[in-house]
């Protein structure tokens, strides 16, 4: 799994967290946990930073635990995403 780095200041709106952060794959599978920031996720988009990239992710928010998102990327590649979610 790749190490995942979260953006240091997540933005706060009423009950919502929005939380961005990066990876670079290491796999074509990957999970970004995000347990400590959110209680459950209600959106998650993921950019690849090379614009090269035309193989859109495959995005599923797991239902145990609720706060993990399961991807399917590009290999050795770079990405940044943002998640909306209750805190």
């Amino acid at each position: 799994m790749a190490t995942v780095t979260i953006d240091s200041r997540p933005s706060v709106m009423g009950n919502l967290v929005m939380v961005t952060g990066s990876f670079t794959a290491d796999g074509t599978s990957q999970t970004v946990s995000l347990a400590d920031h959110l209680s459950s996720i209600d959106s998650f988009t993921i950019m690849p930073v090379d614009a090269s990239i035309v193989a859109a992710p495959v995005v599923t928010i797991d239902t145990d635990p609720v706060t993990d998102v399961l991807l399917t990327v590009v290999n050795l590649k770079a990405y940044r995403f943002m998640a909306l979610g209750q805190r």
